[in-house]
């Protein structure tokens, strides 16, 4: 009778540690995809020169150091207000008659709540695995801000929920410019996810 249940006991050791690698891999991707998705931003800084009270303060020199694009690829453009920036770029398949993509960022009227509605939005979106037109979002690198992508209009927004403003980076919809490849709007996206995460920095106090 013991020796039947030394070997009962054996049996259920063995199923125990036996059980599939992959399966727990699996479990543990699952848990960590969870997390980051769910990520909570720490107590934001002071961001109010950038989300509130914005001056262009970026030049040729110092904008091509932040893109990583040569000095002679920029051009400041016409007509740029005061609270925003508004630089031309050549390259990246531009269909004009300069071969420019014109990126402009600057404060979007916004509310408290929205912002919070939309992180929220694109969190829940995050989590389920959905992605409406490439749409994402992560946290910026100051970890109390977020960063979120619409690809497919060309724009980055900054959300950060203390504010009444949200902040929004342009660089073009692929559409408009159509011999931009696939690449050279990833491209372009990374290189302004560079700009929001460096904006925020400069910023923040």
């Amino acid at each position: 009778m013991k020796q039947l249940l030394y070997l009962s006991l054996y049996g259920i050791l063995l199923i125990s540690c036996g059980e599939n690698p992959d399966k727990k891999a699996a479990q543990q991707a699952d848990t960590t995809t969870t997390k980051n998705a769910d990520e909570t931003p720490k107590s934001s800084a002071d961001y109010s020169s950038l989300l509130m009270d914005y001056q262009c303060d970026i030049d040729i020199l110092e904008l091509s150091k932040v893109l990583k694009v040569p000095q002679a690829s920029l051009s400041l453009a016409r007509h740029t207000l005061a609270n925003n920036c508004k630089f031309n770029l050549k390259g990246f398949g531009a269909q004009t008659l300069t071969g420019e993509t014109t990126l402009n960022w600057g404060p979007s009227p916004s509310s408290k709540a929205q912002n919070k509605k939309e992180i929220k939005s694109y969190l829940e979106r995050k989590k389920d695995g959905i992605k409406i037109m490439g749409m994402d979002i992560q946290l910026a690198e100051t970890g109390d801000c977020y960063l979120a992508y619409q690809p497919a209009h060309g724009r980055i927004i900054i959300y950060n929920e203390n504010y009444d403003t949200a902040f929004l980076l342009h660089y073009g919809q692929r559409k408009i410019n159509n011999v931009r490849t696939k690449e050279q709007h990833e491209a372009l996206r990374l290189k302004m996810t560079d700009l929001a995460n460096y904006l925020l920095k400069k910023h923040k106090n």
